[in-house]
């Protein structure tokens, strides 16, 4: 087992440039090893058992081995050399090497007031995913020198290492698909981003598998693999985050709300709405913080 992370203090200046990066690191994990290493600080610890939530975005790639992750409520998400994992803050998730392989990872944690709207950009989506790489090797090669510059500089070059960083996201959003898997995953990415879109519209999903180039028993298979949703399942969580947008931060009434987000009647609305959030729409809007 080998391994090399650091985490850096922030300062208005870092703070002010809009992207920032908090921590990063390598690690070489050997089969049958205790995992996660307690070396961590508090916020990045934690157990199979307990899972963690982070508070920034952390983009991660495995350059060896196999392992899962979980982000709940879906179901667990295989990991593989190649494969890249962004990482959402506040979500609840938990990963691990397959105990006979070990694997190899990479990673940087960053934030910022503009980080939200750039992975928006890059991976037109929202939340916890995982996706493969084209030309892996390439990959792992400059963003391993990357990491490594990083690590060497970071704490006293933090403005060049969001620059650094937003060239390696300004790659991945520009990565050449030339590869059967990296094409697959460009269609998925174009499939959710229609979905994002027409979230509280009926989305006939044969149709928009045929309409980035995939069989639907195709798309449905590779949709899961990336997101851990079936696709009804992503549309459904989208429409309930819009859902919950209007009913904190405006006054339409709930009958308002169910017609806007697509739900047949207001009282199935409630009852979709409470079993998402233990909450009914009055009660949770009574509970949140008003932004009007």
């Amino acid at each position: 087992m080998s391994t090399q992370f650091r985490y850096f203090a922030q300062d208005k200046a870092s703070m002010g440039w809009g992207l920032c990066v908090y921590d990063v690191g390598w690690q070489r994990i050997s089969p049958h090893t205790d995992y996660p290493m307690r070396q961590h600080p508090s916020g990045y610890y934690y157990t199979w058992e307990t899972g963690r939530r982070l508070s920034e975005y952390q983009l991660c790639f495995v350059f060896s081995g196999e392992g899962v992750v979980e982000f709940a409520p879906r179901k667990p998400v295989a990991l593989s050399q190649g494969m890249l994992l962004l990482l959402a803050p506040g979500e609840w998730h938990r990963c691990r090497p397959d105990p006979e392989t070990g694997w190899g990872t990479l990673w940087i944690g960053f934030g910022g007031k503009m980080a939200r709207s750039i992975v928006r950009r890059v991976f037109h989506q929202d939340g916890s995913f995982v996706l493969p790489v084209a030309k892996a090797n390439e990959f792992e090669s400059s963003a391993m020198r990357l990491v490594n510059q990083m690590l060497k500089f970071g704490e006293r070059r933090p403005l060049s290492s969001a620059g650094d960083l937003m060239s390696l996201l300004g790659r991945i959003a520009e990565e050449d698909f030339d590869s059967e898997a990296a094409t697959t995953s460009g269609a998925i990415r174009e499939a959710q981003s229609e979905i994002i879109r027409r979230a509280c519209e009926t989305i006939n999903f044969v149709e928009l598998a045929k309409s980035v180039g995939m069989t639907y028993d195709s798309f449905r298979h590779h949709f899961a693999i990336t997101t851990g949703f079936s696709p009804l399942q992503f549309q459904l969580a989208e429409r309930m985050r819009v859902a919950k947008n209007l009913v904190s931060n405006t006054n339409l009434p709930i009958s308002e709300i169910a017609r806007r987000t697509g739900f047949s009647s207001a009282a199935y609305f409630a009852r979709f709405f409470k079993a998402a959030t233990k909450l009914s729409p009055a009660g949770y809007r009574k509970a949140s913080p008003r932004l009007l």
